[in-house]
């Protein structure tokens, strides 16, 4: 166990946001979890368990919950869903945090309102630089169980990012320097989507050679994106390739569940949350903004909303991997 000693607030009582809580917990943080769910609260406190999201995790003694919010904090986490980012965001900037508190933010999305970037609407918000963007292959139940992971922590700000990076690191667990968080977001955003794509592939039976041409178009346009709003285009780290393949090769994501589901024709669990879905509504407005057109990811937009056959989706898909 390291000696860190930091105190985090951690927003957002969901999957990740009490993986990560716990991670934290581990390596010796005094941990306050932020719910609007006041049922977790409660079991949090009285039980050291929040069953809702992990049913058989005991979650470290140095983990309590509540529903305000905590500002003699050294760390902020941000671990909810894109869509209500923006309202957090808001509640940051009227609160009285340390003026050296750094915030992490763990969602990925745009915000919707203004087709903004999280880091970018971060900064307009609250008016203030001291943030990273958390973005890697993590899936949740495995950096709750101790599984060796990776991740990027990107920032502009790479004294902030350091002490970032200081809490999280440990025997299994390794954040890695990343210096432009909007790149870590746009990787973020797209392998939610082109996840789609890959179980929209398997649910058709077109292959492997298939997934991965569409994960090759895929990746070229994450970086034509990045090229037009003059971020790096290095994709070759956690954030960038590292995610992608996590989440486009394993049926535990959620997105890549969906893409199967849409090609079979079957309907999505209503009470799940789909990033890529909400992800690739905006994607092809945001690109556009840039003059720039997506030909796959427009073409996984039109298929997520529409209700196309099944010999429709795949003309659709294999035209927009080979354009």
């Amino acid at each position: 166990m390291k000696n860190t000693h930091s105190k985090v607030m951690v927003i957002g009582s969901g999957t990740w946001g009490t993986a990560l809580s716990n991670h934290l917990a581990v390596n010796n943080c005094a941990v306050y979890l932020n719910s609007i769910e006041k049922d977790v609260v409660n079991e949090i406190n009285q039980k050291n368990s929040n069953s809702k999201y992990f049913p058989n995790l005991k979650l470290h003694k140095n983990i309590k919950a509540g529903t305000d919010f905590e500002s003699d904090v050294d760390f902020v986490f941000i671990v909810v869903p894109s869509n209500v980012a923006r309202t957090v965001f808001e509640k940051i900037s009227t609160t009285n945090f340390k003026k050296t508190c750094g915030f992490v933010i763990c969602s990925k999305g745009f915000e919707d309102k203004t087709l903004s970037l999280l880091s970018d609407s971060f900064e307009r918000i609250t008016k203030n630089k001291n943030y990273v963007v958390l973005s890697g292959p993590n899936f949740a139940v495995e950096v709750a169980n101790q599984v060796p992971s990776v991740t990027t922590i990107a920032s502009k700000n790479k004294k902030i990012a350091q002490k970032v990076i200081k809490i999280l690191n440990n025997e299994n667990f390794k954040a890695i320097y990343f210096n432009d968080p909007r790149t870590a977001e746009i990787c973020g955003i797209v392998k939610n989507i082109l996840a789609i794509g890959c179980g929209i592939v398997d649910g058709l039976e077109l292959g492997v050679n298939t997934k991965s041409a569409l994960l090759v178009k895929g990746i070229s346009e994450i970086q034509a994106l990045c090229k037009k709003i003059k971020a790096s285009s290095d994709v070759a780290n956690p954030a960038g390739f590292g995610d992608i393949f996590l989440t486009c090769s394993s049926t535990k994501s959620r997105n890549n569940t969906l893409g199967t589901l849409i090609a079979q024709g079957k309907t999505p669990d209503k009470n799940t949350t789909y990033e890529g879905a909400n992800s690739a509504k905006v994607i092809v407005e945001f690109a556009k903004k840039y003059k720039l057109k997506l030909d796959l990811c427009e073409a996984l937009s039109k298929i997520i909303i529409e209700k196309f056959s099944r010999n429709e989706i795949k003309s659709r898909i294999i035209k927009a991997i080979l354009s």
